[in-house]
């Protein structure tokens, strides 16, 4: 394979049969067809808005009272979806290789294989929106955004984004190959998934160790996780097994966290310390110190309420009473799955 972007005619047809039918899968899901509907629409709906951002009663999407995606919008995507070739998506000749040099049935293969999917979600997110011809056109969203605002000092001041689909952690359209239509990929991909599709790329940065997510939810954890087992098995078996119920019963996407979700990572350092990213330029590296908390969520980090628990365990214990061994052994073996990230390292991490 050369070096220019290819599709995936350079695959053999084992792999591509398999990436044909997985992002067929991907693209009847309801959430598939949802977020591809509001892009097209051009304005997120207001309860999509709030799965990601505050409140802001000034926005185009809560001043148009826009509940419902608009007339004739989830049609234009059902015929979109249903016209759609595969073969008009490109990749990096590296992505294909990889996926062409893997072999069913083993992990690589499937994680190069949702690596590809990722790929395409969010490449038809920058497709979609660089159409500009929904009901609402970039310029009701832009108008609003370029209007002259005062700054009054001290007073809380809502963030105005660039575009209004997009994930708080990747925001670096000037150093994206598709500009703000990226902003749009990477927010696809997280109502998609569950999050943006990150991986453990090794020393090289080229590898693809594990699967992560970063989610980036109002309510959720800002922290970027891997998922459980049981989440990763049934994404697979999704993607790769019998053929699932049309109905979308049973559906793993989006991947949502749990208390089980371990080894969470810091956004702040995961790329530059911890070589966890998709592609280098997706967020700008950190410069100086790391930001200083003042609080502390078991959201973020569930090791904090296993910390909490092992505490409020032997202080029963002290008291004289009886000890729950099972609940102690459980708490402990669950702080052991943390990493260097977590604010629990120092107490917990050599144990």
């Amino acid at each position: 394979m050369n070096g220019n972007p290819s599709n995936i005619s350079v695959l053999d047809d084992a792999h591509a049969g398999a990436f044909r039918e997985a992002l067929a899968r991907i693209l009847s899901t309801q959430v598939a067809e949802f977020t591809f509907s509001e892009i097209l629409d051009g304005l997120p709906t207001e309860d999509s808005y709030l799965e990601f951002h505050i409140y802001n009663e000034k926005h185009p999407v809560f001043e148009l009272n826009h509940t419902l995606l608009c007339p004739g919008v989830v049609q234009r995507t059902r015929a979109f979806r249903d016209a759609f070739d595969p073969l008009a998506l490109t990749f990096p000749p590296g992505l294909l290789s990889a996926f062409q040099q893997s072999y069913p049935g083993t992990q690589r293969f499937e994680l190069r294989l949702v690596e590809l999917l990722a790929v395409s979600c969010h490449q038809i997110a920058v497709y979609l929106y660089s159409l500009d011809d929904g009901v609402h056109p970039h310029r009701v969203y832009e108008e609003w955004r370029d209007l002259p605002r005062e700054h009054v000092h001290g007073a809380f001041q809502p963030y105005i984004a660039p575009t209004p689909f997009y994930h708080g952690s990747y925001l670096a359209h000037t150093q994206y190959p598709n500009g703000l239509a990226d902003v749009v990929g990477y927010w696809a991909e997280a109502k998609i998934f569950g999050g943006v599709v990150l991986f453990d790329r090794g020393e090289s940065g080229t590898e693809c160790r594990d699967l992560f997510l970063h989610p980036g939810r109002y309510k959720g954890p800002r922290t970027i996780y891997p998922p459980t087992p049981k989440q990763y098995d049934a994404l697979i078996d999704f993607l790769l097994g019998q053929a699932p119920p049309t109905d979308g019963s049973n559906c793993p996407i989006p991947i949502h966290p749990t208390l089980e979700n371990r080894w969470r990572y810091d956004p702040w350092d995961s790329m530059t310390r911890f070589n966890i990213f998709r592609d280098r330029y997706e967020r700008k590296p950190p410069s100086g110190s790391r930001p200083r908390t003042c609080v502390r969520s078991g959201v973020d980090w569930p090791e904090l309420m296993d910390d909490n628990l092992v505490l409020a365990l032997q202080e029963e214990a002290w008291k004289g009473k009886p000890l729950n061994q099972a609940a102690m052994d459980a708490a402990l073996q669950r702080l052991r799955q943390i990493t260097p990230s977590s604010p629990l390292w120092a107490c917990w991490g050599n144990k």
